[in-house]
């Protein structure tokens, strides 16, 4: 029975470490995540310097997620998040985006925030048309519509990458952003030809 005994023993260290290594990704994940959404808050307030040095932190700590042996779920949400954030910065300042080795942040997770970020470009979009930034809102719609393009090649099963409901849902999203950007197109047209008919 000894070696039964020892066996168990053996089990027992091998869940506790596991259970070690869940608390801290967890605690890393969470800090990973508030930066990140803070970040994206910084981002559409326009202050840019505040998010850059929030993502420039951030990295440091997806770095340590990173390099935890074990994958949890908690910590693939803050890795997408946190690479969202970023390249939604680098997109907003046209600037070089981050490769995904450079963020630290798995294969996965890294094409999951891609994604999202179109979420955050359309909300660019419209700030803009509040603007009557007209010229800039399209641009930008004209990014969003590269990036799905992109995406439309993963084209793999929901236990490889979940790509496709995204997929669905960036599509309806960028159509809705090309109605709005040709509505109020169209209402600035119209505002133009009577104020010249007035004049």
């Amino acid at each position: 029975m000894e070696r039964f005994y020892n066996e168990i023993e053996r089990l027992k260290n091998h869940f506790d470490g596991i259970d070690g290594e869940r608390e801290k990704a967890y605690l890393l994940a969470r800090e990973l995540r508030r930066d990140s959404v803070q970040s994206v808050r910084d981002i559409h307030k326009g202050r840019f310097d505040e998010a850059r040095a929030l993502i420039g932190k951030a990295r440091e700590t997806a770095a340590q997620l990173l390099a935890c042996d074990r994958r949890f779920g908690f910590a693939e949400e803050a890795q997408q998040e946190f690479a969202e954030a970023a390249l939604t910065l680098a997109f907003l300042k046209k600037e070089e985006p981050p490769l995904q080795a450079e963020l630290n942040v798995t294969e996965r997770t890294y094409l999951l925030g891609l994604a999202d970020a179109i979420g955050e470009l359309r909300r660019h979009v419209l700030d803009l048309l509040c603007e009557d930034r007209l010229e800039e809102a399209g641009g930008y719609m004209r990014l969003m519509e590269d990036i799905f393009e992109l995406l439309l090649k993963f084209d793999h099963t929901e236990a490889v990458l979940p790509m496709r409901r995204k997929q669905d849902q960036f599509r309806g999203a960028i159509e809705r952003t090309r109605a709005d950007l040709t509505n109020i197109t169209c209402q600035k047209r119209l505002e133009k030809r009577l104020q010249n008919h007035s004049d």
